[in-house]
């Protein structure tokens, strides 16, 4: 016998269901959004916004999501056991023509189907009402003989909504993994900050005139982004500060051999040479960054670039300054800084930077 379809309460409860699974798809979507723009996020700020709150905020969704469809799916099957009868309801069997139509027999006649109420109806009685769709008994007996016709229920899409959201925490669960895993200068062992910070201050002491020391403001104290400032210097003492990023930078060059990308570089550099230049007493920062575009050049060398390489470097600094000071005239380099000009601290040797 076929069961004739019906929007019964398993066909509310999977309506319901794909709802929440729209709405929680939105959510996924929000909180994958978050960890691709946490990442995205300057290093200083995401030092504030804790690795775990993400993944947190994905597991906290996907236990609202099936918690909540558990409870409501509970709550579906519990009305349809109280009924007793999870077929279809009296509204739908008077829409149908009465209870009749609880089990029917579809039949193709033509190319077309056809459902021909069978409850409650002997053998003979069903090969009557088949045979008024045929005219030929013989056909109708076998169809009344055929095996019952079930009417295949909507698969239940709990299984999908599980597979996504496991795949969505697997997916928040291995980004949080890898970022908090230690990177840039937090990957550097504590050994070797402490040499490349000596290998920082003895360029910065030839640079100064007088010894001086380099540290990386891991603390955030001195500068970074609530500082607004890649570097820091006493002018005319002996203590400068870099960001973690810039001595980073600068120890992969120097120890790893390795040029991360060729404006960064150049730009980690030039910072430590303009902070060397305050160091020997310039106090003017458009003045300062002309004399570090120079004396970058051979900051470059100790660190193991090569003298063109260095200069390369060094020019591509000069010829974005404007760019770089970002409308803070108090950056940009004077009239002067030029081959031969007045601010050229080699003005014989006919390069410059």
């Amino acid at each position: 016998m076929g069961l004739v379809p019906h929007p019964g309460p398993g066909h509310e409860l999977a309506e319901a269901m794909r709802r929440r699974a729209r709405t929680f798809r939105l959510a996924r979507l929000a909180v994958l959004a978050f960890v691709v723009l946490w990442f995205l996020l300057p290093y200083e700020i995401r030092a504030w916004i804790p690795v775990w709150l993400p993944f947190l905020a994905a597991l906290g969704l996907e236990l609202n999501f099936f918690v909540g469809g558990w409870l409501q799916a509970r709550q579906g099957r519990g009305h349809a056991a109280a009924g007793r009868d999870r077929g279809p309801q009296p509204r739908d069997l008077a829409d149908f023509g009465g209870d009749q139509w609880r089990d029917a027999i579809a039949v193709d006649v033509g190319g077309e189907q056809h459902w021909v109420p069978a409850e409650g109806l002997t053998d003979e009685e069903i090969h009557d009402r088949i045979a008024d769709y045929y005219r030929d008994p013989e056909t109708a007996r076998a169809e009344a003989a055929a095996p019952a016709v079930v009417a295949p229920r909507p698969g239940h899409p709990l299984r999908r909504y599980l597979v996504e959201g496991l795949v969505a925490i697997a997916l928040v669960g291995v980004v949080g993994y890898w970022a908090v895993r230690p990177h840039g200068w937090d990957a550097v062992s504590t050994a070797d900050r402490a040499r490349a910070e000596a290998v920082f201050s003895r360029a910065a002491s030839t640079i100064a005139g007088h010894p001086a020391k380099v540290g990386c403001d891991t603390s955030g104290d001195y500068v970074g982004y609530t500082r607004d400032a890649d570097g820091l210097a006493f002018v005319g003492g002996r203590q400068a500060y870099l960001t973690p990023a810039i001595c980073d930078t600068l120890y992969q060059l120097r120890f790893k051999e390795r040029v991360q990308s060729f404006p960064r570089t150049a730009r980690a550099i030039a910072v430590l040479a303009h902070e060397a230049q305050h160091l020997r007493g310039v106090t003017d920062e458009g003045l300062a960054n002309c004399y570090g575009f120079q004396s970058g050049v051979g900051v470059g060398v100790a660190l193991g670039l090569d003298e063109g390489e260095a200069r390369e470097m060094m020019r591509e600094q000069l010829a974005t300054n404007v760019s770089d000071s970002a409308g803070n005239d108090a950056y940009l380099v004077p009239a002067g800084c030029r081959n031969g000009g007045e601010y050229d601290l080699r003005p014989g040797d006919g390069a410059f930077p």
